[in-house]
């Protein structure tokens, strides 16, 4: 009996040891990030495949394997399965998304626009640039800064009409929205699948977009202002409201340019369109042009209560140009020594 113990004893260990070297491993061998609205986690790579979960935009998924261009990865929830690795961000790439998005919080909306066709977001500009997210058309979206890259087409951005071969500049709008996560997805690829993480059905997010892909909610006044003159708005403002018989009419400021994409300065002319009680219109109250503004402008009010406005120009490091209206009439404000500022003929918005 006793030898017979002194046999079982070392072969239970060994069955034990056998057991824990061949055990299924789930070591995780790196993480990643989600970058579409939604992903759907397979049981195999094969052709014939069992959806067993969805991912969302920003979930965070564990890597366990790697086969090809799909990786297997682990939810939060503890779901497993293989999907297509471009169809992920590095981590590095995620947390420059979550510092671009952290520095767009304390940036003033310039203007507000929707994405006109699919529209790629970037973590800088140029269509070169790793790709954070894909906005669908018709996505609202904030407008914060300018920017201007060489135009590159790219396989997955392709545009309607004849586009030059030689390389052009072309502008881009760092952008603040909603990164919708699509729960509705869920039931379209897994329907008897659970979700790997509820979550919240929407994630902001900030990047660069190609400006031509957004068309801007521009106020009645400041499109026919803009038709008129022939003027590409980049950025538009409300500096107060008036009292009318018909009600409350908001009074704007506009900077905009000429001519093509790619130029240097961010905005080269400035309009303000005042309400006129007598007439029941708008009117141009003040002009200027031949500027190189640098966004963003900065709306706000003087000491003693009057709309102002300021921005920096292009390559005047550290100085601002100051505006300030008082009822209809704009000045800019100088320093000592400067010549008196200028104000246009009030002309009627067309």
């Amino acid at each position: 009996m006793k030898r017979r113990l002194l046999v079982a004893a070392p072969l239970l260990v060994l069955v034990a040891l056998v057991a824990w070297l061949v055990r299924p491993k789930h070591e995780v061998i790196g993480q990643a990030y989600v970058n579409e609205r939604a992903v759907t986690l397979w049981n195999s790579r094969a052709q014939v495949r069992q959806a067993v979960g969805t991912a969302h935009f920003g979930d965070k998924l564990d890597i366990l394997s790697r086969r090809g261009e799909h990786v297997r990865v682990r939810a939060v929830s503890g779901t497993t399965g293989w999907v297509d690795e471009r169809l992920l961000m590095e981590p590095g790439l995620w947390q420059q998304s979550a510092k671009l998005l952290a520095q767009s919080r304390g940036m003033p909306v310039q203007a507000r626009g929707r994405t006109k066709v699919l529209t790629n977001v970037r973590i800088e500009p140029g269509r070169t640039a790793p790709r954070l997210y894909q906005f669908n058309r018709g996505a609202d979206m904030e407008l914060l800064s300018r920017a201007v890259a060489d135009w590159t087409q790219n396989v997955d951005e392709k545009e309607s009409g004849n586009v030059p071969d030689e390389v052009k500049k072309e502008d881009w709008f760092l952008v603040r929205g909603v990164a919708n996560r699509d729960l509705a997805a869920d039931v379209q690829n897994a329907p008897e699948a659970p979700a790997t993480d509820a979550g919240d059905q929407s994630v902001p997010i900030a990047g660069w977009v190609v400006a031509r892909f957004v068309e801007l909610d521009l106020p009645g006044a400041v499109r026919e202002g803009a038709l008129s003159t022939g003027m590409r708005v980049l950025a538009w403002f409300e500096l107060n409201r008036v009292l009318d018989a018909s009600g409350e009419k908001p009074q704007y400021l506009v900077a905009g340019m000429r001519g093509p994409e790619g130029q240097p300065c961010d905005f080269t002319t400035l309009r303000v369109y005042t309400w006129s009680r007598k007439l029941s219109r708008y009117e141009t109250a003040f002009i200027e042009n031949n500027l190189c503004g640098k966004l963003p402008v900065r709306v706000g009010k003087s000491p003693a209560g009057d709309p102002e406005f300021r921005f920096g120009e292009m390559g005047a490091l550290g100085t601002e140009r100051v505006y300030r209206m008082r009822q209809t009439i704009v000045r800019r404000v100088r320093e000592e020594g400067e010549g008196k500022s200028r104000t246009a003929a009030r002309l009627p918005v067309k």
